[in-house]
């Protein structure tokens, strides 16, 4: 008879093999600054922009975590790999930077 604890360990086992076939890389969320032509209604233009790729105004809202108005324009979004992509076709967006701390970055506050 196997132990109840061999069965526990396969179970997880099986589970966590599952999670990652269902868990791709394109799904992972990645603060991204994005860098946008100057538009005369600044803060409107960044969730229209970002409203155009993730489909409302809602949902653009909820992933733009900071506006950049004062000396750029442009705004910090949690992004997927393929929203970035589709978000540096716009015509209004210059360049996407990664953002957040990466390893190794110098960081005071």
């Amino acid at each position: 008879m196997v132990p109840l604890c061999q069965y526990i360990a396969l179970l997880l086992l099986a589970i966590s093999c599952l999670a990652s076939t269902l868990y791709s890389q394109e799904d992972q969320v990645y603060v991204q600054i994005v860098y946008m032509a100057r538009s005369r209604e600044t803060a409107a233009s960044h969730v229209e922009t970002l409203a155009s790729v993730l489909g409302s105004e809602v949902a653009a809202k909820k992933a733009i975590i900071y506006e950049y108005t004062r000396t750029l324009n442009g705004f910090a979004a949690k992004l997927t790999a393929d929203q970035t992509n589709a978000l540096l076709k716009h015509p209004e967006v210059l360049k996407i930077l990664p953002g957040g701390i990466q390893k190794g970055d110098f960081y005071t506050p």
